[in-house]
């Protein structure tokens, strides 16, 4: 059984990331979603391809990297290093 010509193309859209094939896409999920004589089973299949369809739109998040600062040495609680027969506190 063939596929239907617009399912074939909704999948094309998101295989070329065609920019006016997807927001055609969206606008067909959606439409699919608003008819009254719908399926719960149809629902959640355009809103599956619809999924989709956001996500190849969507550019890919850029993750930021930040610079790690060097730690500089002897530096913990402000205490500082402790040496024998030295007594801390002020005592």
């Amino acid at each position: 059984m063939p596929s239907f010509s617009e399912v074939t193309r909704i999948e094309a859209a998101i295989k070329n990331k065609n920019a006016k094939e997807l927001e055609w896409s969206l606008w067909y999920c959606r439409m699919r979603q608003a008819v009254p004589s719908a399926r719960p089973a149809d629902l959640k299949y355009w809103s599956g391809i619809e999924a989709l369809v956001k996500e190849t739109m969507a550019p890919p998040v850029a993750t930021k990297v930040y610079p790690a600062k060097k730690k500089k040495p002897n530096r913990g609680l402000g205490l500082g290093p402790v040496e024998d027969g030295e007594v801390q506190g002020g005592e």
